[in-house]
């Protein structure tokens, strides 16, 4: 019993200080975690951090690989469920709206010097992408021999898109722009002549 007791004190540790993380996270970016400030958030010690965790980039790589999670879910929710819009539309808008809504997780998520260090964030965005891309095959629109040339373009233009995202102070762009780059993808997935043969 004390056993058992010791393992939900230490994962009730670790889910404190990651939810506590994530908050931090959502209102500032990466440049506003520190292991002290999670401690404080969490209310627990600063001890505790390290006792359970070995850096702060665990704790970011341990909340990236929870983004892809999150990620999967909804990718493969528009995959069982397209919509009107079509199966490539429908995907790519749960992954650019993941993108928009929770803008520095999935900054975190798709940083380059995190991912090449940490095998297990590559393989979880090649996991998320495989659900995308499953989508898009889908899509008749497209001519069989595009879907998955259309399904890398657009993957990499999200990415590319949140990159510019966060160059900007507060890893926000202006509204404007914003506005214009959501048109400009929109118009690029909505078109009726997709397939040229049609």
């Amino acid at each position: 019993m004390d056993h058992q007791r010791r393992i939900g004190g230490a994962e009730g540790v670790r889910a404190r200080a990651l939810a506590a993380a994530s908050l931090i996270l959502s209102e500032g970016g990466t440049g506003k975690l520190s292991l002290r400030g999670i401690a404080e958030r969490a209310g627990i010690g600063l001890a505790s951090i390290y006792h359970h965790f070995d850096s702060k980039e665990d704790i970011l790589l341990r909340l990236a690989l929870r983004g892809f999670v999150d990620l999967h879910a909804d990718l493969e929710a528009c995959r069982i469920t397209p919509g009107p819009q079509g199966p490539m539309r429908s995907a790519a808008r749960a992954y650019l709206t993941f993108a928009d809504r929770r803008a520095p997780l999935f900054a975190l998520m798709f940083d380059p010097r995190m991912l090449s260090r940490h095998e297990k964030l590559r393989e979880a965005e090649r996991g998320a992408f495989a659900h995308y891309e499953r989508a898009v095959l889908a899509d008749d629109r497209l001519p069989n021999e595009r879907r998955a040339d259309a399904a890398a373009a657009v993957w990499a233009l999200g990415r590319g898109m949140m990159a510019v995202n966060a160059s900007y102070p507060g890893g926000r762009m202006p509204r404007e722009m914003a506005d214009r780059m959501s048109r400009g993808v929109a118009w690029l997935l909505d078109r009726e002549d997709l397939n040229p043969g049609s």
